[in-house]
C-alpha cells in the first residue's frame, strides 16, 4: 500500500465520491492511480480490512469503487435515490430528443448543456426532481449530485459524460429493471 495514495483514496471515499478506473486529463482518459491502488490483488485485502475496521464496506461495481456503511438499512438512501432519479431523467430525456444513450457514455460525444436544458423543460422531470428533494435546476443538480461525486464529468467539449462508475450504475439499473 502506498501511504499517499491511501490518504487520497480515503478522502475521496469518505466524502461519498466514486473512484473510477479512468480519469479525464484534457482531451483524453487515463488510468487512475487511486483505482489501480485499490484494484491491486495484494492491496485489496488490506483496504477491505481497513475499511471494515472503521465500519465500512469497500464495494466494487464495474470499473469503480465506493463505500457502503455497514449496518445501514438496505433501503435506498436519499443520495442513491437522487442519483438514480437523475440518471433516469437523463436517459429518458436523451431518448426523447431523440439521441442514443451512448451519447452520455462516449467520452468523445457527451450531452450538451443545451440538450440538458431542453430535457429540464419537461414538467414530468421537474416533478421527479421535486419528489426526491432536488429543488435547483436540472443542470445544477447534475453538478451537485453527479459531477461532485464523480459519477459524471464535463468532457473537453464541455459536454456531460458518465464516468466508469456512472456507466456501471446505469448498467446495474437497466439490469435490475429488466428482471
Amino acid at each position: 500500500m502506498q501511504i499517499q495514495l491511501s490518504r487520497k483514496i480515503y478522502r475521496e471515499l469518505i466524502n461519498g465520491n466514486l473512484i473510477n478506473k479512468k480519469i479525464r486529463n484534457g482531451e483524453h482518459l487515463e488510468p487512475n492511480p487511486l483505482f489501480d491502488e485499490l484494484a491491486s490483488e495484494i492491496n485489496r485485502v488490506h483496504y477491505d480490512q481497513l475499511y471494515s475496521c472503521i465500519g465500512y464496506e469497500l464495494k466494487q461495481l464495474g470499473d469503480c469503487f465506493f463505500l457502503n456503511e455497514m449496518g445501514k438499512d438496505e433501503m435506498l438512501s436519499d443520495v442513491a435515490m437522487r442519483i438514480q432519479s437523475l440518471l433516469v431523467i437523463l436517459c429518458r430525456g436523451i431518448t426523447q430528443i431523440p439521441l442514443l444513450i451512448s451519447v452520455i457514455t462516449d467520452f468523445n460525444a457527451g450531452l450538451s448543456r443545451e440538450h440538458i436544458e431542453k430535457i429540464s423543460e419537461t414538467e414530468e422531470y421537474q416533478n421527479i426532481l421535486n419528489a426526491v428533494g432536488l429543488k435547483n435546476s436540472l443542470i445544477k443538480e447534475i453538478e451537485n449530485v453527479l459531477v461532485v461525486r464523480k459519477i459524471a464529468f464535463w468532457n473537453h467539449l464541455d459536454r456531460l459524460v458518465l464516468s466508469d462508475g456512472g456507466i456501471a450504475l446505469l448498467d446495474s439499473m437497466q439490469e435490475l429493471s429488466s428482471i
